[in-house]
């Protein structure tokens, strides 16, 4: 299974929805990653902004663009639900336990949306620490 601690590299940012491909036998798998564009709200102002997104492993990275710095988002102990802030549609929330952080973001269509929640939720899952397997809850 992938490590949480894998570091990201240039050469993975693209500007596409992508991820492995299941016929590789999981001893051969050393990441998974799901990439786009989607509107995060920020933190003070609360307007909402185009971010590319980067999950890798364990965690969530995010950026103006694939070239720009990456902020990362831990999601080894956060909770993921659908959203109805700002009457966005196709939104969803990250909250972390850690730090008590509220991500808002919302996708173009349901698809999208429903795909990176299920994407997010399986690498938490990923990510649990020890050998007890952890259910993959959205709420």
């Amino acid at each position: 299974m992938a490590s949480c601690s894998d570091s990201v590299t240039d050469s993975q940012k693209t500007n596409s929805l992508s991820n492995r491909s299941d016929s590789q036998p999981d001893a051969e798998i050393t990441d998974t990653e799901v990439k786009g564009y989607l509107m995060k709200r920020a933190r003070v102002s609360r307007k909402w902004k185009r971010q590319w997104f980067l999950l890798k492993n364990c965690d969530l990275y995010y950026s103006q663009s694939p070239e720009g710095p990456l902020k990362k988002i831990a999601l080894s102990d956060v909770d993921i639900s659908e959203s109805k802030v700002d009457k966005k549609p196709f939104a969803f929330r990250i909250k972390s336990k850690q730090n008590g952080r509220t991500y808002f973001i919302h996708a173009e269509n349901e698809m999208t949306q429903n795909s990176w929640m299920q994407a997010i939720c399986f690498a938490k899952a990923a990510g649990s620490q020890g050998s007890a397997s952890q259910a993959c809850v959205i709420q």
